[in-house]
């Protein structure tokens, strides 16, 4: 199994070498501009290396192609990759924000080459594939954003490709992703520069900050050492949800900070900390049989879709029976269909029991159908 990274920074590089060292059957190629290749290739995470350039010479023998770049860049990237991708192809990429780039991704891919969002709950405020860490992504929540029609098998197939990086696969709709993004990464993220901005202002005459800054301002501003450029496309692709989120925020702050009375004040820190408490990594990790029954129901409405289609023929078969005065049930042909759907279950590997009785149901509400016509 071959899979090119394009963009072999923290996030790209961790897979990269993630699988490698998990998988050392997988071929792994990493694509980036020019002036990263020496890095990537000092960084030994991956088997080939190369430029945007040689994209032809990677992704046509690529199952799955993730585009690690920045969540402003995705889309151009896809665009590039369009002529050298192969059907049953899987696309995904690792960006903060998804509703923007899953609304256009599906229309700039080819027929049959399958576009899976994703974004691993992961990161470090350091950046480039000097920063790679093949335990990054372990026992971290990884969020997969399919389409409604996202074939059942590619979506496991990248399930599988998450648990492989020890990362905790799990299955949300896009803009719901992006809703709880705001709160839960976005918003930290201005929070802390924003901190960070307020702390430098107020210690303009002292100069103590450095000095007496403790553990806790430490870990409320860590987030301000990252790259605004990893940033900027996340802050312009997520807007208003961030919004709505920040106005949350200083309500909240605001009644804090003397809003309310002590009692409530109590109560509120209360509940804080409880919930927070309760929030240990054993907490977060939802299991995959979620994700799992979730296409399970998936598969249920196909098939209920697809019974609806032919009960549709059924009558007009019905119909055309009662025009021409032939009998409702023809034994001879129950027969041969049974024995054949008998042939495709087992060529499907289905109990032969479970074929039988089920079209046997089928069969008979369908002649029940035809009859009530007369």
């Amino acid at each position: 199994m071959k899979i090119t990274i394009i963009g072999c920074g923290l996030i790209g590089g961790s897979m990269a070498l993630a699988l490698k060292r998990r998988q050392p059957g997988y071929s792994i190629a990493c694509l980036d501009l020019p002036e990263r290749i020496p890095a990537i290739r000092e960084a030994g995470v991956a088997d080939q290396v190369g430029t945007l350039e040689d994209l032809s010479g990677h992704v046509p023998q690529s199952a799955l192609v993730v585009i690690g770049t920045p969540v402003q860049s995705v889309l151009g990237i896809i665009e590039r990759l369009r002529p050298f991708l192969c059907a049953d192809t899987i696309v995904t990429d690792v960006g903060s924000t998804k509703n923007k780039i899953m609304r256009e991704a599906q229309k700039l891919l080819p027929p049959g080459v399958h576009f899976i969002g994703g974004h691993p709950m992961a990161g470090s405020e350091r950046s480039g594939v000097e920063a790679a860490d093949p335990l990054l992504f372990s026992d971290r929540v990884y969020a997969l954003c399919p389409y409604p029609d996202t074939p059942p098998d590619a979506l496991i197939s990248l399930m599988s490709l998450v648990e492989n990086l020890l990362a905790v696969p799990i299955t949300l709709d896009p803009e719901e992703h992006d809703r709880i993004m705001a709160m839960v990464s976005h918003l930290p993220q201005l929070i802390s520069v924003a901190l960070m901005q307020a702390a430098r202002a107020g210690d303009a005459e002292h100069a103590m900050l450095d000095k007496l800054a403790g553990r806790g301002f430490l870990d409320m501003t860590r987030l301000a050492a990252s790259d605004y450029g990893m940033w900027k496309g996340v802050l312009a692709t997520n807007q208003e949800a961030i919004r709505q989120a920040v106005n949350r925020f200083n309500q909240s702050l605001s009644t804090l900070n003397g809003g309310m009375s002590e009692g409530d004040t109590a109560l509120a820190w209360e509940q804080a900390g409880r919930h927070r408490r309760k929030m240990v990594p054993e907490s977060l990790n939802r299991p995959r049989k979620h994700d799992l029954r979730s296409m399970v129901d998936r598969y249920d409405k196909q098939i209920l879709s697809a019974l609806g289609h032919r009960i549709d023929i059924v009558r007009k078969i019905g119909k055309i029976k009662m025009n021409q005065a032939t009998p409702v049930v023809d034994p001879d042909r129950e027969r041969r269909m049974m024995v054949e759907r008998e042939e495709w279950g087992k060529s499907l590997g289905l109990p032969q029991d479970l074929v039988l009785e089920l079209f046997a149901v089928i069969m008979k509400h369908s002649s029940r159908i035809q009859a009530e016509k007369r």
